[in-house]
């Protein structure tokens, strides 16, 4: 067969219109906040009101052509090199320790310094590591069902991963990728039993890191109590809970915001969704969060396009339950559903790592299901019902 006659059988570029509808417009969401939120920050520090929100623009150009490409890549490819990942990522966490390398900000050392960049390699590993743990539960396939390979490798993996993240330290990244590993191993057909018994252990092991270290647990004391100390820990809580109940219904207003002049720390980073909800409202609030539903339903439904195929099937879960996880998790501290920590809402609040990191895993999602098109099945799918069910043996 000719090139030219093999080029034409090749599956068009795959796209999942919901998707990346639901992509696009949060992205540009994130850009409008962005530049609402730090236009004076920005003047008066930079002498540039546009400043945070040329650096998120063009680190959302990047990723958008990396997603892009990423969604042309054969998931064949990422199957053979998921083994080399895990020690990749974990040189990349390992480079954060380095002096002069390593680079810390707020108390916590997250960021490399290459001079010309300066960059947050642990958004990238949890992104290898996601893709690691697919290839291991794939090679596994045959006794995932066992303690040994079902539960005790796993978790001893996750745990090398999550001991680099607490040295920066970096509670919230421990909590996520625990989380998107458990829901990985659910759907991959690891015994409920161990995997309640993982589950177990995990939470007394996270709930003693809480205990043993005193400033998270005046985080812990502060979520539960935010009025005791309204000057100290309870401070952002408060703030931010001002900026929700401000917006009320409609929002006061695009660019309205008073607790962006200096009152809420962090309020284009950790707290962005606040400040959506302070000028845009509940209805604003409201469409953001059903933004990243979209993102969820269409995730689940990519995945079950390939249910048989259990790299592919674990991949694409926990691609989207790595922009879901951390995005329920977000709103969930900035409304004062759980503790504060330091976790950028994805897609939206600002920071380069975390928006490029996102748009590359949206991009092996859709990589995912124009696999799908080249086999010849129709990509076209609602929600799983029920993945444990479909995936029990």
């Amino acid at each position: 067969m000719s090139s030219v006659a093999q080029k034409n059988l090749r599956p068009p570029l795959f796209v999942d219109n919901l998707l990346v509808s639901a992509v696009v417009l949060l992205v540009g969401i994130s850009l409008v906040m962005i530049y609402s939120t730090t236009a004076i920050v920005s003047q008066e520090h930079f002498g540039d009101a546009f400043y945070y929100v040329k650096r998120q623009g063009a680190a959302a150009l990047v990723g958008l052509i990396l997603m892009l490409l990423c969604s042309r890549l054969d998931i064949e490819l990422l199957r053979r090199i998921s083994p080399v990942l895990l020690p990749i990522a974990l040189f990349l966490l390992v480079l954060i320790q380095i002096p002069g390398l390593g680079d810390a900000a707020g108390g916590a050392k997250r960021w490399v310094n290459l001079g010309f960049m300066r960059f947050q390699p642990g958004e990238f590993c949890k992104l290898l590591f996601v893709i690691f743990m697919a290839g291991y539960l794939a090679r596994q396939e045959r006794t995932i069902h066992t303690f040994v390979d079902g539960i005790i490798k796993p978790i001893a993996l996750v745990t090398l991963a999550a001991a680099l993240f607490l040295a920066q330290p970096d509670f919230g990244s421990t909590v996520i990728v625990f989380s998107v590993v458990l829901c990985m191993m659910a759907v991959s057909g690891v015994r409920l039993i161990y995997l309640g018994a993982g589950a177990g252990l995990i939470v007394l092991a996270l709930a003693s890191l809480v205990v043993i270290s005193p400033y998270r647990l005046k985080r812990i004391v502060s979520f539960l109590s935010p009025w005791s100390d309204p000057s100290g820990k309870g401070y952002q809580l408060i703030q931010s809970l001002i900026a929700i109940g401000t917006g009320q219904l409609f929002g006061v207003g695009l660019g309205e915001s008073k607790q962006k002049l200096f009152y809420l720390p962090a309020a284009h980073t950790d707290f962005i969704f606040s400040m959506v909800a302070e000028e845009l409202g509940f209805i604003g609030g409201a469409a953001l969060v059903l933004l990243f539903l979209v993102v969820l339903w269409r995730g689940l439904a990519l995945s079950k396009l390939v249910i048989e195929d259990t790299f592919a099937f674990s991949l694409a879960v926990g691609l989207t339950m790595l922009i879901v996880a951390p995005a329920l998790l977000n709103i969930g501290v900035v409304t004062g559903l759980l503790p504060t920590k330091g976790m950028v809402l994805p897609l939206v609040g600002y920071g380069g790592s975390s928006l490029i990191a996102s748009l590359v895993a949206l991009g092996l999602l859709l990589a995912i299901g124009r696999s799908v098109q080249r086999s010849g099945i129709v990509a076209r799918a609602s929600v799983p019902g029920a993945l444990l069910d479909a995936r029990s043996r």
